[in-house]
């Protein structure tokens, strides 16, 4: 037999804020990327995170002047080899 007070903690386990879950317990609706198909929303999703990339790289390449291999150069003009 069930006591009448585990039956209370447990109807206080139950989430009924209509403004979290809306009328169904999964009813909240996605927007944007996850809005789209799957293999649509990875494919974009891919292609924005390879253009952020290259252009992080471009940036690094050219603004800040690869400073590795700024150094080697640095250290062959100082030692030239023989």
């Amino acid at each position: 037999m069930i006591r009448p007070t585990i039956v209370r903690q447990a109807e206080r386990l139950v989430n009924r804020n209509p403004l979290l879950y809306g009328p169904g317990p999964v009813a909240r609706r996605a927007t944007g990327i996850g809005a789209m198909d799957p293999l649509k929303g990875l494919v974009v999703c891919a292609g924005q995170a390879m253009a952020v990339g290259l252009a992080g790289g471009f940036f690094y390449k050219f603004f800040l002047g690869d400073p590795g291999i700024q150094a080697v150069e640095d250290y062959y003009k100082e030692n030239p080899p023989r």
